[in-house]
């Protein structure tokens, strides 16, 4: 088979969309995860998610645990504990995994991490013993 220099360029092209299209799927799908997990986790500690919505502030490559390439996002967003106030939180996805979810509020820090589950369901933050929960609040 002859390919010619017109046929390479139209592979490549093809190529080139199909990982676009990939890429802006995976990055939609990390976005509803995002914002999946900060509503559930702002309704669990009976908190206003403001805006509805996650915000992309870094992107870039990182290994996993078992050293496969994946995207780290890093995501802002807004919540307020009264309604008249609003704070910042961040929120870090390395693949489709939460790792962590931090808010800053003027009582300290809080880092939920190590147990914020891929999918917010029932069994999840707050729903276990006081010594759970201490492991994944940090002050």
């Amino acid at each position: 088979m002859y390919l010619n220099l017109s046929s390479l360029l139209a592979i490549l092209a093809l190529v080139v969309i199909g990982a676009t299209i990939w890429f802006w799927s995976d990055s939609l799908r990390a976005r509803e995860r995002m914002t999946a997990t900060c509503t559930h986790i702002c309704s669990e500690m009976r908190l206003q998610f403001l805006d509805e919505t996650v915000a992309l502030a870094r992107l870039r490559l990182t290994r996993t645990d078992r050293g496969w390439l994946a995207w780290r996002r890093i995501y802002n967003f807004e919540f307020s504990e009264s309604g008249s106030d609003r704070w910042k939180g961040r929120a870090l996805l390395t693949g489709q995994r939460v790792e962590s979810v931090q808010l800053d509020n003027p009582e300290g820090v809080t880092i939920l991490a190590n147990g914020i589950p891929d999918t917010p369901g029932p069994d999840s933050l707050y729903k276990h013993g006081p010594e759970d929960e201490n492991q994944r609040r940090l002050h």
